[in-house]
């Protein structure tokens, strides 16, 4: 029986060498990035947010048992001007000091066909959770997937732009958020 035993570990640590497990995917931040574009006194402008984290774990194949958490540093924000990313650190905006992140975590994602997948889940931002629905696409390139989706959001129902911001004659109250991940390495399950 021992003898019995001893083989049956040393196979199993052979195939453990043999097979290596598959890890989840690896956000490359250096070619991912998440803008938004809004219109202030109905011009269009644009922005972004420099930094972001993501835990990913999403096989085209099988996109129902999708894994994946997203979560951005407000106060990386880029709007293109410093007066409009310290006015949007502010209370009446994003509330940095007091709600540094936003974040996101799919619940549900399925494939609409031809590459393209819609995901579900909530979107969290100034302590204010939200169900969305973002469109994707996903496109492999080597070892490298790449994601490309938007998804649309009221700014007001997250409390972004209170007081005298709340005017949408001023900010729309329609953001459009965009964004593009670069994943590199396999869908562990």
């Amino acid at each position: 029986m021992t003898r019995f035993r001893t083989t049956l570990i040393a196979a199993a640590l052979a195939a453990a060498v043999i097979v290596p497990a598959q890890a989840a995917q690896t956000l490359n931040a250096g070619k991912s990035q998440i803008g938004f574009t809004f219109k202030q006194m109905n011009t269009p402008s644009d922005g972004s947010f420099k930094r972001f984290a993501a835990s990913v774990d999403f096989d085209p194949a099988k996109p129902e048992a999708t894994k994946a958490e997203f979560t951005v540093d407000l106060a990386s924000i880029d709007t293109g001007s410093p007066d409009g990313d310290s006015e949007a650190k502010k209370k009446a905006w994003f509330n940095t000091a007091a709600t540094p992140k936003a974040t996101f975590t799919a619940k549900s994602v399925k494939a609409l066909g031809n590459g393209k997948f819609e995901a579900r889940g909530p979107l969290t931002i100034k302590g204010v959770s939200r169900d969305i629905v973002s469109t994707f696409t996903a496109k492999q390139s080597g070892a490298e997937l790449q994601l490309d989706g938007s998804f649309p959001l009221l700014r007001l129902q997250y409390k972004l732009g209170d007081g005298d911001w709340a005017d949408t004659g001023a900010v729309a109250d329609e953001v459009l958020v965009k964004y593009r991940f670069v994943l590199s390495g396999k869908a562990g399950k």
